[in-house]
C-alpha cells in the first residue's frame, strides 16, 4: 500500500491510498485545482482514482467532491445514506455514480477489502474506515469524540493508523481563538480526539508492531508537536511505540506499508 495525505485538518482534509491495481480518495475536503496541483506535484496520474469514501458530509471532508465528479464522472463515491442526506443539494446532484455503505458491512474496490465503523461526531452518520490487502491493514479514524471499545479488535495491530490527535486539552481551554461552546463540542463524544486519547487508544490496540501513525487533523491553534510527543512518553508503555508522522495542509511524503 502506498499512502499519501494530501491534507488533513480544519481547512481540508484528503487522502490518496493505492494498492495493487486500485486508488482511491478516503474524503476530498480541499479545491480540484489544490487536489490537481497535489497529484502533480507527487507525479501520480488523476485518471488512477477509481473511488472514494466520503467519511461523512463537514465541508473540510467533501467540499472538493462536486467539481472533482464534474471532471472524473467515472470514480465511483461510496458513502452512508446519513451522509447523503446531509450534503447541499449542488454536491447531491453532482453525485450520479454512487453506492451506499453500512457501518459493520465490509465491501471489496477491486483488491481492497473495506470495513466501514461508525464513529461519534456532529455528523449524520459518519465513519472511520479500515483497508486491508495482501496482510497489510490500514486505520483511517478522524473527526471522533471516542473509539468504541468493541471496534478495538478490528483496528487492533494494523500497519499503519491515521488518528487524529487534534487537541492538547489544556492548550483548547487556555485559547481565545474559540467561543466556550466551541470548546465544549471539541471535548464532548462528539467532538475530537485530544492527545491523551488518541495515545491512550493506540497503546490499547497495539500489541506487536511498531506501525506509522500519521497524525491526523491536528489543531493549528491548540496542539503542537511536542505536545503530541509527550502524550507519546506519558501514555505508551514503550515511548516508541510507533513511528510518527505529522500531517498538515502541506502534502506528506509517500508512506509505503
Amino acid at each position: 500500500m502506498e499512502i499519501r495525505v494530501l491534507a488533513s485538518g480544519s481547512k481540508g482534509n484528503i487522502v490518496s491510498l493505492i494498492s495493487g491495481k486500485s486508488h482511491l480518495l478516503i474524503d476530498i475536503g480541499i479545491s480540484y485545482t489544490r487536489t490537481k496541483k497535489k497529484f502533480e506535484e507527487y507525479k501520480v496520474d488523476m485518471e488512477s482514482i477509481c473511488a472514494i469514501i466520503l467519511t461523512h458530509e463537514h465541508k473540510d471532508h467533501s467540499n472538493g467532491l462536486r467539481v472533482f465528479l464534474k471532471n472524473h464522472p467515472n470514480v465511483v463515491t461510496y458513502l452512508t445514506r446519513g451522509t447523503m442526506d446531509g450534503l447541499d443539494k449542488e454536491t447531491k446532484e453532482a453525485l450520479e455514480n454512487y453506492i451506499f455503505i453500512e457501518p459493520e458491512k465490509s465491501f471489496t474496490i477491486n483488491n481492497l477489502e473495506i470495513y466501514p465503523i461508525l464513529i461519534s461526531h456532529d455528523a449524520n452518520e459518519p465513519i472511520g474506515v479500515i483497508a486491508e490487502n495482501n496482510g497489510k491493514k490500514a486505520v483511517f479514524i478522524t473527526d471522533t469524540g471516542y473509539v468504541h471499545k468493541d471496534y478495538f479488535n478490528v483496528i487492533k495491530d494494523a500497519d499503519f493508523y491515521y488518528l487524529e490527535a487534534n487537541h492538547d486539552e489544556l492548550m483548547l481551554m487556555q485559547t481565545h481563538k474559540r467561543p466556550h461552546h466551541l470548546k465544549m463540542r471539541i471535548l464532548g463524544e462528539r467532538g475530537h480526539l485530544s492527545n491523551n486519547e488518541a495515545t491512550k487508544l493506540l497503546n490499547e490496540v497495539i500489541s506487536k508492531k511498531r506501525p506509522i501513525w500519521a497524525v491526523a487533523h491536528i489543531s493549528e491553534d491548540c496542539n503542537t508537536e511536542e505536545k503530541i510527543e509527550v502524550a507519546c512518553v506519558k501514555n505508551f508503555d514503550d515511548p516508541f511505540k510507533v513511528k510518527l508522522v505529522y500531517t498538515s495542509q502541506e502534502s506528506s511524503e509517500v508512506i509505503k506499508i
